[in-house]
């Protein structure tokens, strides 16, 4: 995965209304407070220490990567995995921005707090 410079780099010549969804995702983490958005080839990442929320626009649709230290639930849920001993990483599904819930931005300021800090010697 190659850096890129920007999230607007990221986004050039992708589908319109899918790039509405993803900038409205974008907003969702940034209300969880100040964090720095890691744009690569095929995802946007977004940290604090560590990653703890990334975006990526593919065939037609937008998906979610979530880290939390725990499994959750959530209707647009696809997958959750262990990425580290502690850490699960949720993919999620979204459609529509209405899927852009109160329980998402939960969950992602959750990742926010809990794992964007870091997780070593937590």
């Amino acid at each position: 995965m190659a850096d890129l410079e920007s999230v607007e780099a990221y986004l050039n010549g992708k589908d319109p209304a899918l790039v509405a969804l993803f900038r409205q995702f974008e907003d969702l983490v940034e209300r969880c407070g100040p964090s720095e958005p890691a744009p690569r080839s095929s995802i946007v990442y977004w940290k604090r220490n560590r990653v703890f929320a990334g975006a990526y626009i593919e065939r037609g649709r937008l998906e979610l990567n979530v880290d939390l230290l725990r499994e959750a639930e959530h209707p647009c849920l696809l997958a959750a995995f262990h990425t580290t001993k502690r850490v699960v990483t949720h993919r999620l599904r979204i459609a529509e921005a209405a899927q852009l819930d109160d329980a998402l931005a939960a969950l992602v300021c959750e990742a926010y707090r809990e794992v964007g800090p870091g997780t070593r010697g937590r």
